[in-house]
């Protein structure tokens, strides 16, 4: 299988980065642009048929540049195939939304997956059916899971530090 995905990834012009060691995923290193087009392959093709979204999550990592990635993880039942797939982009200025392609249309499950990783990573998923924030008010400020995230003292009036 490692020759297949090796291919895929030259043909799509993605970083294919072999066997992570120890948890028995692939690896691969997308472009952007380019991610949607390769997890579409993944679900669809009979020869990866990764039907299944294990998660969707994100990383932030202090500059310079800051980063912003988004991390997928996916397993295919018939074949035992797992691939994890990344991409990065940079924050334009601090506190600023980073955007990536929803993959909603690929798997169903990453519907909610995304609206988690959206509103505690600060990534915008275009295309997404319903970007409402899954667990923090609406009016929440900042990201919660980034690296130079400040907590709120009070949230309308109430506490929020301890």
């Amino acid at each position: 299988m490692e020759n297949e995905l090796n291919q895929l990834c030259e043909s799509l012009g993605v970083v294919f980065l072999g066997s992570e060691k120890g948890s028995g995923f692939f690896s691969i290193q997308s472009a952007d642009g380019k991610t949607k087009d390769l997890l579409e392959v993944l679900c669809r093709n009979s020869q990866f048929w990764c039907d299944h979204l294990i998660s969707i999550s994100g990383t932030h990592r202090l500059g310079p540049p800051e980063i912003v990635s988004i991390h997928y993880h996916l397993a295919s039942i018939p074949t035992g195939l797992q691939v994890h797939i990344f991409e990065e982009k940079p924050v334009e200025s601090q506190g600023d939304w980073v955007e990536f392609e929803s993959v909603t249309s690929v798997w169903k499950s990453a519907n909610w997956h995304e609206r988690e990783t959206a509103e505690l990573y600060g990534i915008r998923f275009i295309g997404h059916p319903d970007p409402r924030y899954l667990l923090l008010p609406a009016t929440w400020q900042g990201f919660p899971l980034r690296k130079n995230y400040v907590e709120q003292e009070t949230y309308h009036g109430v506490q929020v530090k301890y």
